[in-house]
């Protein structure tokens, strides 16, 4: 796999780690539905391991209610307990702190970067590394209140640089150049969005597109088509969501945000969605909690990872049969 002839591995387990953008789900539960919709034939376990707040750099700023989740809190049962052949990290948005870039802060996220996707290839999985998404200044609510300028005292996810942005475009840049020697491959979802956001905004300057850190799900749906493209050489026309709402619920930083007031929406022409995104949201409170992390806030109602999967499976037969339907039509 990895590229424009990619081979479509069927029962390959692919695992994702990430931060609070990761944690909501909705770009896997996106590359999910693409799967069961245009490629029934193709099986993937596909497993959400993301942990709202993570770094892999290991910091946090000090106005963070509480200390941040780092991926070496949990990484070693991570891998141990999911068995993943691919796994797929995404991370940066947290590890700048909101700061203007800093060489210390910056080595703290490539050191970090490099030791995940080394201990991830010796687990003997495959290394898939994605940029951090861009940040979005206009969509912040009360932005010229929380926005701070470079000279500031300090910063944190509720009063941000306000050009956070070259930070992660540095940290994107970075990801970019890493090679065969570091990673099994590389994506690259931060020129995208930032491409949607010009566009959305050029025909909208007023538009919002999430919370200025968490995208809203068109900003979901650009990162699961730019994955599938990355991954699995599939073409844009036939990437997830091609109706899918487009408009998020804020939320703050310590929890998930996403399209949660809208995703019952049908996917791709299919009424299965909903049903993919239960299972989703099913399997990713029990295995994030069967895992185990360090953030206060915890999976609510999550199942024992044994229960959840058996649930799973009867979810699992009843998408198939609405996809099956919907192709008879």
């Amino acid at each position: 796999m990895f590229g424009e002839k990619a081979a479509i591995p069927s029962g390959a387990t692919i695992v994702f780690l990430g931060d609070s953008i990761t944690d909501d789900g909705t770009y896997i539960s996106y590359l999910d539905a693409h799967f069961h919709i245009h490629r029934p034939e193709v099986r993937l376990n596909l497993i959400n391991l993301g942990v709202s707040s993570e770094t892999a750099s290991g910091l946090s700023e000090p106005a963070h209610p509480f200390p941040r989740p780092c991926i070496f809190d949990r990484l070693d049962r991570a891998l141990a307990e999911s068995e993943p052949d691919i796994v797929v990290v995404c991370y940066g948005m947290n590890d700048g702190i909101y700061y203007p870039l800093g060489e210390e802060r910056f080595e703290a996220y490539r050191a970090g970067m490099r030791r995940l996707l080394r201990t991830i290839r010796a687990s003997g999985a495959q290394a898939i590394a994605v940029t951090p998404p861009p940040f979005d200044p206009v969509s912040f609510e009360r932005a010229a209140e929380r926005l701070r300028p470079a000279d500031a005292a300090e910063f944190s996810y509720d009063k941000p640089y306000e050009d956070y942005e070259s930070v992660l475009k540095a940290y994107a840049e970075w990801v970019m150049t890493l090679d065969e020697s570091r990673a099994d491959g590389v994506v690259n979802i931060h020129d995208p969005m930032l491409a949607w956001i010009r566009e959305a905004r050029a025909a909208d300057p007023g538009c919002r597109t999430g919370d200025g850190i968490h995208p809203n799900a068109q900003g979901h749906r650009v990162i699961a088509r730019t994955l599938l493209a990355g991954l699995f050489g599939e073409t844009a026309a036939e990437a997830p969501a091609d109706g899918a709402p487009v408009d998020a619920a804020p939320a703050d930083e310590a929890g998930p945000v996403g399209a949660a007031a809208d995703r019952d929406a049908a996917v791709g022409g299919t009424a299965a969605y909903p049903l993919v995104w239960e299972r989703h949201r099913l399997l990713s409170a029990a295995w994030k909690e069967h895992v185990g992390h360090t953030n206060v806030t915890k999976a609510p109602n999550a199942l024992p990872l044994a229960e959840a999967q058996a649930r799973a499976i009867e979810l699992e037969e009843r998408i198939r049969e609405l996809v099956a339907a919907g192709r008879a039509e």
